[in-house]
């Protein structure tokens, strides 16, 4: 007998981690492909969503191959992702709200473990028959990257991320709420890697956003390199952002080979080659990789001053007491090597 929880397409949109509950609402690949992430930004009623409690959800799920897309804030993993998504037969799940939940809760201190295996199963399930699906948690999920790829042992994963100038310009960028958030962030990745016991006061007291950019990171950094270490690069690979830019297709077609389903490579070329012409944010909006060289060109023009100070704080005070595996965290597990 078959019940609503076999099929993916009831979907957990949000979980309250206190309450032990969970909201369901029913959606299509439609959905997917408009929704920027499968937050509080999904296209669709989440005030509509039904309650289900922790303990209705089935101990056994629908599964199929799955795969985990970890990333370090702004280094155009939501380009990849969407470079990857091939509904039904590969589904990309971007940063759906359970695990920033799961996050949240764990650095409040509110014990997940009997949540996992549950948000992943529920998660994981295949949206076509033998069909694979691979998740984009937040950044701000990376405090539970370990537990997650724990819950799914023979599961691989895919650790994207961007050099220290290019995150600090990358900030610039975003609007002053979301800049606002950079301390916060600094802080929870601190709080979750082996970093912060091994910095000088100076460093855990930036003295503007972009320093503190610079720190948060450092941390995001330092917990990839944790990952790495506890997992190997039989399980764990990594990229950065600048080769996905340089070579978008070659690139989505790699990180297909090892995370999802490389018998859809012919389908996955011709994705990859759309979604790269196109924002990946703001799909109706053209931008490519020129046009971001442009772009980044003009912001470290123009903000040359602040991220020169911001750069040469973090050389003084931070990368010091990186480990080395942090600071070249894309060439200690490389995408595409044997």
């Amino acid at each position: 007998m078959t019940s609503p929880f076999d099929d993916a397409r009831w979907f957990p949109v949000d979980l309250h981690v206190p309450d032990r509950e969970f909201r369901f609402l029913p959606i299509d690949e439609g959905v997917l492909e408009r929704s920027t992430f499968l937050d509080n930004r999904i296209d669709a009623q989440l005030d509509s969503a039904t309650p289900v409690p922790l303990a209705a959800i089935p101990p056994q799920l629908p599964a199929g191959r799955l795969g985990w897309l970890f990333h370090t804030s702004f280094c155009c993993s939501t380009l990849l992702a969407r470079a990857l998504h091939l509904a039904p037969n590969q589904v990309v799940l971007k940063e759906p709200l359970l695990l920033r939940r799961l996050g949240d809760a764990r650095h409040s201190g509110w014990p997940v473990d009997d949540f996992l295996r549950p948000v992943v199963g529920l998660l994981a399930r295949p949206w076509s028959a033998a069909g694979s699906v691979v998740i984009k948690p937040t950044h701000a999920a990376l405090n539970i990257a370990a537990d997650l790829m724990r819950t799914t042992p023979g599961s691989r994963a895919l650790l994207l991320t961007s050099s220290v100038e290019d995150f600090v310009v990358s900030n610039i960028k975003k609007a002053p709420e979301t800049q606002s958030r950079i301390p916060e962030l600094a802080e929870r990745a601190l709080r979750t890697c082996t970093l912060a016991a091994r910095l000088p006061p100076a460093a855990l007291a930036p003295p503007d956003l972009l320093c503190a950019a610079a720190l948060q990171w450092a941390a995001q950094r330092e917990l990839g390199a944790d990952l790495l270490r506890a997992f190997g690069n039989a399980t764990l690979r990594t990229l950065d952002a600048s080769q996905l830019l340089g070579d978008p297709v070659g690139v989505a077609r790699v990180a297909n080979a090892w995370l999802g389903e490389p018998q859809l490579d012919t389908a996955l070329r011709a994705r990859a080659a759309a979604v790269s012409t196109r924002n990946a944010k703001a799909t109706a909006v053209p931008y490519d990789g020129k046009q971001r060289e442009r772009d980044v060109m003009s912001i470290r023009q123009r903000f040359e001053a602040p991220v020169g100070r911001a750069l040469a704080w973090y050389e003084r005070h931070v990368a010091p007491s990186m480990s080395a595996a942090a600071r070249d965290l894309p060439a200690m597990a490389p995408l595409g090597a044997p």
